[in-house]
């Protein structure tokens, strides 16, 4: 070696089929870990709703004990559903929020996308409710075949087909992991509409994304 020149050090980079099969591998364990991921996140979302119907469940037993009456849950033109819980949170906070329901993208309004609460007064009827633009008065509803339609079908213990059978009930309901009102779209391959379908309840054993809503009946 001539005296005064550097000496270098031949490197070798990746061939082109070593980053081939790097990104291979990556893309492979991609495929695995994406869909177990999405399934996690849902999984967590119904047990996160799940708490919240809790939740609001004793925040309304809480209000019936002290009014002797459920907040009404029937509502006006102009009204969403979050303005209607707000008997919930004021002026006693029977709840701090009206829990979100997470699986609500179809409401273009924010305020309807809440857990969805059927108090008797939607249900069954026969009462009168006040509301921003003055008392609205309902009739016996034991006997609309929309009401029975939904219940029957699974709760058979709350309609005959005919005519519901409880009177002090109430429902709470998510669209579920398919962000679907079960009442208002039919599974694939059956056809019907709102009034025409049964409340279906979710089942993750059909699968983390399949059919129905998360309900839960007092």
């Amino acid at each position: 070696m001539v005296p005064g020149t550097k000496c270098h050090t031949a490197t070798r980079g990746f061939t082109l089929i070593e980053l081939l099969i790097v990104v291979a591998i990556i893309a492979i364990l991609a495929a695995i870990a994406v869909p177990n991921f999405l399934e996690a996140q849902t999984r967590s979302k119904v047990s996160r709703v799940q708490s919240d119907m809790r939740t609001l469940t004793t925040g309304l037993e809480s209000y019936r004990v002290d009014h002797n009456v459920l907040p009404r849950s029937t509502r006006v033109t102009g009204e969403t559903r979050e303005f209607v819980m707000s008997a919930m949170t004021t002026p006693i906070s029977y709840l701090t929020s009206i829990p979100k329901d997470p699986f609500n993208t179809i409401d273009a309004e924010p305020g309807n996308r809440t857990i969805t609460y059927w108090g008797p007064d939607f249900l069954i009827g026969n009462t009168t409710v006040q509301t921003l633009t003055g008392p609205v008065t309902l009739g016996d509803l034991r006997t609309n075949p929309t009401r029975n339609l939904w219940f029957s079908t699974h709760w058979p213990e709350l309609s005959d087909g005919s005519r519901l059978l409880r009177d002090n009930f109430y429902v709470l309901i998510s669209l579920g992991p398919d962000g679907l009102f079960s009442i208002n779209s039919p599974p694939e391959g059956v056809s019907g509409g709102f009034g025409s379908l049964p409340l279906t309840p979710y089942d993750p054993t059909n699968g983390t994304l399949s059919y129905g809503d998360i309900i839960r009946i007092n």
